[in-house]
């Protein structure tokens, strides 16, 4: 068996659900989708059960006609970053700014890339209409909220610049403007409304999806992670604890979960990045007046260490964070401590509140700070996307269309926006990842003070 490797503590990697409030509130697996058992074969098979798989095996199964299996590394579809995320369907899916991102691809690749974001939102949002998937879509746009004066500067400029090159809308609030709209907090200076964006229910949608793939033909297996990828006779063999499938073709679709030394082409690609979520009780009418909340719209501050959040149809607060670089349980609660208290200082009339639900995942960065797409150079057989930034709900759906079109050969990687195109450069000394990641937190600190 391969000796994989994986970068945080062994309590990240856990196959187990995380007892998120998401989880308490979805439904379960089809009684249907169980481990793979013994040998099995197929046109296309999928490591990675979460929204870039999911959809690709759907369209693989319904709209080109293929024999398609997924593997999932988790006890249940959905266990990775499709379940465990805030529900944000936004954009852009990069850490890039739009200057960075002219200056490295041009104008033209840049408008392309935003054109599939917006594409990305919609289709996401279809998907869920035409196939009535129950995920509790809610709100009309995101809102980038200035955590300090000078923020609503830069949110005014970023506005200005999104829709005149993208024909993005946006609209700039005002403190008292937002506060009438929004919500009032101690780091709340104005915000940016950006559209068309919208809130769900991630592992509601996740599954949603499952059932709609599995309807289509696709074999959906939760329970199976890949231990071991050969190519033997022209062919893949990917094997798991119970069984053996063999297969064309393999889409690498299992992003920040993606474990090392299963397939040299993807190691030292990514860095996962642990982001932490909390859940309060339900407020009251009276609690949510007192911060004056009265927006159903996701949020995140303009910290470069941010916090996004938004309501809960039941009127629970969500508060999403990054920290924690081991991924150890002593420092999970530690981050859940911290997230408490930052709770109560952004929201003093909430200082009492209790946090019922905490739970944590992987977000994905790798070094060309946008998603990758595609198929690799030197094997046409293999397909991948991966690296959303934490954007992946919108962005993943998405891609998982188009990889299903190019495994099919009905679409080429190179008609994907360069800005996605490829895989991302190696990091450097990749075991020293996390070591970087310290030295950003730390920066970014700084600068968020």
């Amino acid at each position: 068996m391969t000796n994989l490797r994986t970068l945080y503590h062994p309590a990240m990697y856990d196959p187990a659900p995380v007892p998120s409030y998401w989880e308490a509130t979805a439904p379960g697996d089809d009684p249907g989708w169980a481990p793979l058992e013994g040998d099995a074969e197929c046109d296309v098979a999928v490591i990675g059960g979460g929204y870039t798989g999911l959809s690709t095996a759907l369209h693989l199964a319904r709209d080109h006609g293929v024999d398609v299996a997924v593997l999932e590394a988790g006890d249940r579809i959905g266990w990775g970053a499709s379940g465990r995320n805030g529900g944000f369907c936004c954009m852009p899916a990069t850490k890039l700014s739009v200057a960075q991102m002219t200056k490295r691809y041009g104008p033209e690749e840049t408008r392309r890339f935003f054109a599939s974001q917006i594409e990305g939102i919609e289709f996401t949002r279809a998907l869920i209409a035409d196939n009535d998937i129950d995920c509790d879509p809610r709100g009309d746009g995101i809102f980038e909220v200035a955590h300090r004066p000078r923020a609503v500067g830069e949110l005014k400029e970023y506005g200005e610049t999104l829709g005149r090159l993208f024909g993005i809308e946006t609209t700039l609030y005002g403190a008292e403007e937002f506060r009438g709209i929004g919500h009032d907090s101690a780091e709340q200076f104005g915000a940016l409304k950006v559209s068309p964006s919208f809130a769900l229910h991630p592992l509601k949608f996740a599954r949603g999806l499952a059932r709609t793939a599995s309807a289509a033909g696709a074999r959906l297996h939760p329970g199976s992670l890949v231990t071991r990828w050969l190519r033997e006779g022209g062919r893949h063999l990917l094997t798991t604890a119970r069984g053996a499938l063999r297969a064309k073709r393999v889409v690498v679709a299992a992003n920040g979960y993606l474990r090392e030394r299963l397939h040299r082409d993807f190691d030292a690609r990514i860095l996962p990045v642990i982001s932490n979520i909390v859940t309060t009780r339900p407020l009251t009418s009276g609690e949510l007046a007192a911060q004056s909340w009265k927006t159903d719209c996701p949020l995140v501050n303009t910290r470069r260490l941010l916090f996004y959040y938004r309501m809960l149809p039941d009127n629970r607060l969500m508060l999403g964070a990054r920290g924690d670089l081991t991924g150890a349980p002593a420092d999970g609660e530690r981050m859940r401590a911290w997230m408490a208290k930052r709770v109560a200082e952004v929201f003093p009339a909430w200082r009492d509140v209790e946090i019922d639900h905490f739970w944590r995942g992987f977000v994905c960065i790798s070094r060309r700070l946008a998603p990758s797409v595609g198929r690799l150079e030197d094997d046409s057989s293999v397909f991948y996307g991966f690296g959303y930034h934490a954007n992946g709900v919108n962005t993943a759906p998405w891609t998982g269309r188009k990889i299903a079109a190019m495994a099919a050969g009905k679409e080429s990687p190179e008609a994907l926006p360069a800005v996605i195109r490829g895989l991302p450069a190696r990091f450097p000394l990749p075991a020293l990842r996390l070591k970087y990641l310290a030295a950003a937190y730390r920066w970014y600190a700084f600068k968020d003070d």
